[in-house]
């Protein structure tokens, strides 16, 4: 097995490890962006997937990250899993999904979900509460059946080349195990806690 391959099996063994835990929302990652003045903003978003082409997540193009991903498009998540003392730091790029990985993201989503992202305009200012709830009733009757897929919606897969998972341990021994990538292929090294 190459580093690469290892460093994914890991990382999917100990999100395993996690939801295995029972705990709610295991795949929830903070993700840091920059935007294209150098400002960082970080957020948390759900992993939608992860093999080896990556990390999978969803959102709104127009939304803050959306922006900042437009502009600057790389990131970095961060798990951490209480449960199990355990944490992931991913870097890499960020590439757009194709068009039908969206629409099927969308189309698995709850109604009420699929009709807040359409009636939303997320990450704009709030005039007020009532004014959000007359766009959801607005897009209820508008598509009292289907809802249909928003062009904003997108899909995006961190492409990782640097991940680092660490576990905990109650003497302080924590181990660290990080996978970078350079120029020479990918590298495996111990750090200290």
């Amino acid at each position: 097995m190459d580093l690469y391959a290892e460093a994914i099996s890991a990382l999917n063994a100990t999100l395993a490890r996690a939801e295995a835990s029972g705990r709610r929302n295991m795949n929830a990652m903070t993700l840091a962006t920059v935007n294209r003045d150098g400002r960082p903003s970080t957020r948390m978003v759900l992993l939608k997937g992860l093999d080896d082409a990556g990390l999978v997540f969803f959102t709104d193009r127009r939304s803050g990250k959306g922006q900042d991903l437009d502009s600057v498009p790389h990131a970095s998540a961060c798990f951490y899993w209480e449960p199990i003392e355990a944490q992931a730091r991913i870097d890499g790029r960020v590439v757009e999904l194709e068009r039908a990985r969206a629409e099927s993201d969308f189309r698995s989503r709850p109604r009420a979900g699929q009709v807040m992202i359409l009636a939303s305009r997320q990450s704009q200012i709030l005039e007020s509460k009532a004014a959000l709830a007359s766009a959801v009733t607005s897009v209820e009757q508008t598509y009292p059946h289907e809802v249909p897929v928003p062009e904003f919606w997108s899909g995006y897969c961190l492409v990782p080349n640097f991940i680092e998972l660490w576990f905990g341990s109650r003497d302080r021994m924590h181990e660290r195990v990080a996978y970078s990538q350079s120029e020479d292929g990918w590298q495996k090294t111990l750090l200290q806690p």
